[in-house]
């Protein structure tokens, strides 16, 4: 039986005795699922060197067999497959096993950053009067990367209008034309961005469909 099947979970307890390394653990980390069509946001709930068990939020897991990716915070990835899914949870096995206390630390090269997903959303910007278009090419509960020909600056204020969240407002903190990253003013909580994160997907996908050739969009099937 798989270290992390359904019935082994009533079972689970926190490692306690720490002159051994622990098998398995209950944790809280939150972490995206990467697919060829899109990334969606989870939570980890249990973890194993082999195996892990993450709560979801609409992610399409795949009944085929084929294996998607586990990315935390930090930017470390893992290759994962689908072990079985029941309602909002999911048990997930390891391409490779690994050293359970360094997955769940914070080691990667984007120490601390909140989960972003990347999408494709058409979206406008509100700034001197003037409405523009944008595309969202990433979120998260703290920002949002955006794409626009116009130009900004530093610290600049601007009110975003995200496609099923709303208007929110944001200001200026990296700029690198067209791209420019802003940070809202007032955050959302992650469960708020990881709720709707299967409808901006589908959005973006809309998008993608109807965007005239050449017009990149993000390659999420890394």
């Amino acid at each position: 039986m798989n270290d992390l099947s359904q019935a082994q979970f009533a079972s689970v307890r926190p490692a306690l005795d720490f002159g051994r390394k622990p098998e398995r653990m209950p944790i809280i980390r939150t972490a995206k699922l990467i697919f060829a069509g899109g990334e969606y946001p989870c939570v980890l709930r249990d973890i194993s060197g082999k195996a892990l068990r993450v709560k979801l939020y609409g992610a399409p897991l795949p009944d085929d067999g084929n294996p998607f990716w586990l990315e935390f915070g930090d930017g470390d990835r893992f290759e994962v497959s689908l072990i079985w899914v029941q309602d909002d949870q999911a048990g997930l096995a390891f391409a490779e096993s690994n050293d359970l206390l360094s997955l769940i630390g914070e080691k990667g090269p984007f120490r601390k950053r909140a989960i972003r997903i990347a999408v494709d959303l058409p979206a406008s910007i509100k700034s001197l009067g003037r409405t523009i278009g944008v595309v969202i090419r990433d979120i998260s509960h703290e920002g949002a990367q955006i794409e626009t020909p116009d130009l900004f600056s530093m610290d600049q204020q601007l009110r975003l209008d995200i496609p099923a969240l709303g208007e929110v407002y944001t200001k200026v903190r990296w700029r690198q034309n067209p791209h420019y990253g802003l940070a809202f003013l007032e955050t959302f909580r992650f469960e708020q961005i990881a709720v709707v994160a299967a409808n901006l997907q589908a959005i973006s996908q809309g998008w993608r469909d109807r965007a005239p050739v050449g017009v990149a969009s993000n390659n999420v099937a890394a």
